[in-house]
């Protein structure tokens, strides 16, 4: 039995899909996709850095290139910098 208010523990993994038991002993399981050290998102004719690491937006830009700059900016200050982030939703198709 996984300790409760445990952290995810990794259970197995075969190349990206991987399987990870949560702190109450409930199997999810995941791919593994890279992060992106500069990404940004489109939000009608504004675009914005975004960070997948810890869900940082930076100002709304009409210009890509300033849009990912700021992002780029942000890798340096990420309080998670650039590490993966686990997450499953409710309805956890597998």
């Amino acid at each position: 039995m996984a300790k409760s208010g445990g952290g995810p523990r990794f259970f197995k993994r075969r190349g990206d899909e991987l399987t990870v038991k949560d702190g109450e002993g409930n199997k999810h399981h995941a791919t593994l996709e890279r992060v992106d050290a500069d990404s940004t998102q489109e939000d009608g004719s504004f675009v914005l850095g975004y960070c997948k690491s810890c869900d940082w937006t930076g100002p709304a830009r009409r210009a890509r290139d300033k849009a990912r700059k700021d992002a780029l900016a942000h890798a340096d200050e990420c309080p998670s910098k650039g590490k993966v982030r686990l997450g499953v939703s409710e309805n956890d198709p597998r």
